[in-house]
């Protein structure tokens, strides 16, 4: 990932842009950071709410193993104990 301040980045927009296509470019102004993200379906976030987690195309790449695991039968769902729920929750 490069990281550029953002006049950096204003000072040579096209350079960046093309830069993104192939990796993430971070713009940093102030204490915020933008992200640049070629436009491709892989890459839209499915998340009604906006969620950056899903955006990242590794995330999403990785839930549609999964599903295609359990979809496949490789791998089956374990039910959540009353004693695993409060091993990994706490009292809840």
């Amino acid at each position: 990932m490069t990281v550029v301040s953002s006049r950096v980045f204003a000072e040579n927009p096209i350079h960046y842009l093309d830069l993104a296509i192939k990796e993430e470019v971070a713009i940093k102004r102030g204490k915020k950071v933008f992200v640049l993200l070629p436009r491709d379906p892989k890459y839209v976030n499915p998340s009604p709410s906006g969620d950056p987690y899903w955006a990242d195309p590794r995330n999403m790449e990785e839930l549609e193993s999964r599903l295609q695991e359990r979809d496949e039968g490789k791998v089956k769902a374990l039910p959540l104990t009353p004693e695993k729920r409060k091993e990994w929750f706490g009292d809840l």
